[in-house]
């Protein structure tokens, strides 16, 4: 702040000396037309001669305390009537009758300042020119005195405004400093506190950036508390397939190879290295899906819905018939470009289809169509098993929920928790809604077109 005040000053300065100076020479150049006008008063002509009855008041009132010197003429083409021959003598052309101009000249040496006036006087043809001088001391040395009152009254008011500005800053600062202090203790390791930080005494300056970050303090408390509900219900889930493999193994430990109980517990450690395969699978898409969630939905990559809904239902095939149902794909010709990068389309298209083959009925089909719609497309996913009721059609998004009725070792509860959180990333929306002619469920996901 000071040195914006400091510039200022200079600017102010400069224009007060040059107010000081046109002050200091127009009060001086009065005194200086006081004392022509008084001898251009006194002129006459006598016997056909110019004279001049000298008044000591035409010359007194410039004396000063400076001791300047005074200098006059008086002069008739060219000729000097009386004065100082030093003086220069103006040009009476130049000049207008009975006006006084000002001019700088030196005389012995010394800076002087002239006024010079053509008077007429009756008899004469010429005008009479008058000229009065003084030395510029008195000048310079109120010029002076003025100047260094100013430039005290601004390291006055500079010395002011430094002293108020530090003042006011620091107690403007305080209600920051203390919010400062406060965060910092928020941050012992072993006791980070997380709560909304307190308004009271915040300036209003200050608000925005405050609220800026208890917001991010509370999404941060949030992202926390998820991570820890993630990672408790996915320890979880692990533990079972994991209890699963051991107990076989010990089995298998205590069976002969021939025995039929042999094979059995073969068998059942494939299915739990295959239901664990899928769950890891899961939790790295689902980590993905929430390292992006942050960014802005909207993102300027495309694909073609048509391709995706292609590439998914070829690669589960394998898995419809390994559960003893079939896969149909319905759609439209030509591409379906919709808003999303190709691995996370793939992701909500492959849990849909997943969901729909392990949930569909003995000898169901499931139907994947693509379609056009009003503002984007979409890929509906429909299979005949035992649907979803109603009511738990929003809970089934949870991370690790599962119907009650369904808590077998099938599912982990990550799909649809997958597909909702990749689809709010790209803009998009999920819906599950019952078939209109049979039992099952259809989960359709809605994409914006680019």
């Amino acid at each position: 702040m000071l040195l914006p005040a400091l510039a200022l000053a200079v600017l102010l300065g400069s224009i007060g000396a040059l107010v000081i100076r046109n002050v200091v020479e127009t009060t001086h150049d009065r005194l200086l037309d006081g004392s022509v006008l008084a001898i251009a008063e006194r002129l006459t002509v006598e016997d056909g001669e110019v004279s001049v009855d000298l008044p000591r008041v035409a010359l007194g009132m410039l004396e000063s305390q400076a001791q300047d010197r005074i200098y006059y003429s008086v002069t008739y083409l060219g000729a000097l009537v009386t004065g100082y021959r030093d003086l220069p003598i103006a040009d009476v052309s130049d000049l207008t009758p009975g006006v006084t101009a000002h001019r700088d000249g030196i005389v012995r040496g010394a800076s002087v300042r002239i006024a010079a006036q053509a008077r007429r006087v009756y008899g004469k043809p010429s005008p009479v020119l008058v000229q009065v001088a003084e030395t510029r001391e008195a000048r310079q040395t109120l010029e002076r005195h003025l100047l260094a009152g100013l430039a005290f009254a601004e390291l006055g008011l500079l010395g002011l405004i430094g002293t108020l500005s530090w003042y006011s800053i620091r107690s403007g600062l305080r209600p920051l400093t203390r919010l400062s202090d406060e965060i910092s203790r928020r941050a012992v390791p072993v006791a980070i506190n997380l709560q909304p930080l307190a308004v009271d005494g915040v300036p209003r300056e200050a608000m925005a950036p405050v609220l800026a970050l208890n917001t991010l303090l509370q999404r941060l408390e949030q992202s926390i508390a998820g991570e820890r509900t993630f990672t408790s219900d996915a320890s979880h889930q692990l533990r079972t397939p994991l209890a699963v493999l051991r107990m076989h193994v010990e089995l298998l430990r205590r069976t002969d190879p021939g025995d039929p109980a042999h094979g059995a517990a073969i068998d059942d450690i494939d299915g739990a290295v295959r239901r664990l395969e899928r769950l890891m699978s899961q939790l790295i898409a689902l980590a993905r899906a929430d390292e992006g969630s942050g960014k802005r939905p909207g993102s300027v990559a495309t694909s073609d819905l048509n391709e995706v809904a292609a590439r998914v239902v070829a690669e589960q095939v394998a898995h419809a018939l390994s559960r003893g149902t079939e896969i149909v794909l319905d759609r439209p010709d030509g591409p379906v470009p919709v808003v999303g990068d190709p691995f996370i389309v793939g992701e909500i298209v492959t849990n849909l289809v997943d969901n729909a083959i392990r949930y569909n009925r003995a000898q169901g089909t499931t139907t994947v169509r693509v379609r056009r719609t009003g503002s984007g497309a979409c890929v509906a996913v429909e299979d005949e098993g035992p649907g979803i009721p109603p009511e738990e059609r929003e809970k089934v998004f949870e991370r690790f929920y599962r119907i009650a009725s369904r808590n077998g070792p099938e599912g982990s509860g990550l799909g649809l928790a997958i597909v909702r959180t990749l689809a709010d990333r790209v803009g998009g929306a999920v819906t599950l809604t019952a078939p209109a002619d049979h039992a099952g469920l259809v989960a359709q996901a809605n994409f914006r077109t680019p």
